[in-house]
């Protein structure tokens, strides 16, 4: 009868031993698994707060750079309006339309923050494809706003260079210098001009809607 007592006694020592061990290890693997995934939080935050920062400065590029063309088109306009009295215009509305015209432009925008998403596959721990998806558009639409503009500005310079070239500098030069006077009175120059005056709205060509809409959607998740 003791024997039997000792037999059972031992088995109820081991199970209970035994179901010690399962929840010590169920309940160590359930507080990594919280830790993990709180990390994996924080990272995802991080993450989307480096897309955010990053969007809204290309958005701000975007405008900064439609600001100029927008400018570049008044100041077209203004030029052909005094072509013909610019001995009457103060001297720096002059200087500032037509340095506005030759001005170097570019615009390139930063992806660092998408690709750091994209390398760390944190497009799957955020756990949201529509917002995935957002983001997505919204890169797409920086770097078409940033083909669109860049693209403008390259005819422009091809026309201004043709305008300018070696063969017809004398034509609108006085003694040795830059007439824009002149250089508006050409055909070529003229025409170079009035091209400029007559673009569609630059904000065609910076549509930055998919843009805020990521910010949006982005700033809903992180709150």
């Amino acid at each position: 009868m003791k024997q039997s007592r000792f037999k059972t006694d031992t088995i109820v020592g081991f199970l209970s031993n035994l179901l010690s061990v399962i929840l010590g290890i169920v309940i160590t693997f359930s507080v990594q698994g919280m830790i993990n995934r709180s990390g994996d939080k924080k990272e995802v935050r991080s993450a989307l707060e480096l897309v955010r920062t990053e969007l809204a400065a290309n958005a701000e590029d975007i405008a900064v750079m439609a600001d100029y063309l927008v400018q570049e088109r008044k100041s077209a306009g203004y030029l052909l309006r005094h072509r013909e009295d610019f001995a009457l215009c103060p001297e720096d509305s002059v200087a500032f339309h037509s340095g506005i015209l030759f001005a170097d432009a570019s615009i390139t925008l930063s992806r660092d923050a998408l690709e750091l998403m994209t390398r760390s596959s944190m497009f799957q721990k955020v756990g949201d494809n529509n917002l995935s998806m957002k983001i997505i558009r919204a890169y797409d639409a920086c770097q078409s706003a940033a083909a669109n503009l860049n693209q403008h500005i390259a005819m422009r310079d091809s026309r201004l260079e043709g305008a300018v070239s070696d063969e017809n500098t004398l034509t609108f030069s006085t003694e040795g210098l830059f007439d824009l006077a002149k250089f508006l009175k050409t055909e070529y120059g003229l025409y170079t001009v009035r091209w400029l005056s007559t673009q569609a709205d630059p904000l065609r060509l910076a549509d930055v809607s998919d843009i805020e809409d990521a910010i949006t959607a982005i700033e809903k998740y992180l709150e």
